[in-house]
């Protein structure tokens, strides 16, 4: 047996009573319809038309002033050797100080060496001809980074003071951030040389030699003077033969009668 809905037999009996009704009926179906969907064009559309702008702003106004900061800051070469390698990126003096500190670096492989440098630039780069190049005696890094300025937003240069003479990095801005544009720099390995051979002159202290002491100058002849010479009275020394008799004035007395 068909169970009847009393809800939609009302209505269907109310509508079907006259073509009046049938006909309001229709205009209000349509009118709610209408009315829904202009609610929730209003709702969604003005939403999403303002949260859009409203993020293109913030990101119009927060990237200019995010990279001339970092791009001005110098760095040295304690900061990048502490820094994580995905930061070596964020700035020409990060990228510029990353490839000198790894360049002179003597103590790693030269397969440790060459992906050092790949990190922040192409590896195809790192080639012989750029090994060959490779210093093979220590080098000092004098200094932080000194970003030479007018050099361009996507392309900047560098100098990085060391001992064997001033590195000059060009750098780029790519999509992964700034990396050593070709040709990649290099030191003279005559100045390296040159720079190892020169030795370090110091001042010597001035050393104050001790005076002697004086020694009075009775107590040094006495010491120096033989055991023979220190006696006070020395005794005469008898001379053998007859004893010589004196010349005298007046005659010897004769024998008393």
């Amino acid at each position: 047996m068909r169970t009847v809905n009393p809800i939609t037999t009302a209505i269907r009996s109310w509508v079907l009573r006259s073509p009046g009704r049938l006909a309001s009926g229709i205009a209000i179906m349509v009118a709610l319809l209408y009315l829904a969907r202009l609610m929730i064009t209003t709702v969604t559309g003005t939403a999403g038309d303002t949260a859009e702008p409203l993020a293109n702003a913030a990101n119009t106004h927060t990237t200019p002033v995010a990279t001339p900061t970092a791009a001005a800051k110098e760095i040295t070469e304690t900061e990048v050797a502490s820094m994580p390698t995905s930061s070596i990126g964020r700035s020409p003096a990060t990228a510029a100080m990353y490839y000198a500190h790894e360049f002179v670096d003597t103590t790693a492989s030269p397969t440790q060496w060459a992906v050092a440098l790949s990190r922040v630039t192409r590896p195809e780069r790192v080639n012989d001809t750029l090994a060959a190049a490779r210093p093979t005696a220590p080098v000092s890094i004098l200094g932080p980074t000194r970003t030479l300025s007018g050099t361009g937003t996507t392309g900047t240069t560098v100098e990085i003071d060391t001992s064997a003479g001033t590195m000059t990095i060009a750098v780029t801005a790519t999509d992964d951030g700034w990396r050593v544009d070709s040709p990649l720099p290099t030191l003279d390995l005559d100045d390296v040389a040159a720079a190892l051979a020169t030795p370090r002159t110091t001042t010597p202290s001035p050393v104050t030699a001790p005076s002697p002491e004086r020694t009075p100058e009775h107590q040094l002849s006495s010491e120096s003077a033989p055991p023979a010479q220190q006696a006070t009275v020395l005794a005469p020394v008898p001379v053998p033969g007859p004893i010589p008799i004196p010349e005298l004035d007046t005659p010897l007395p004769g024998p008393i009668a």
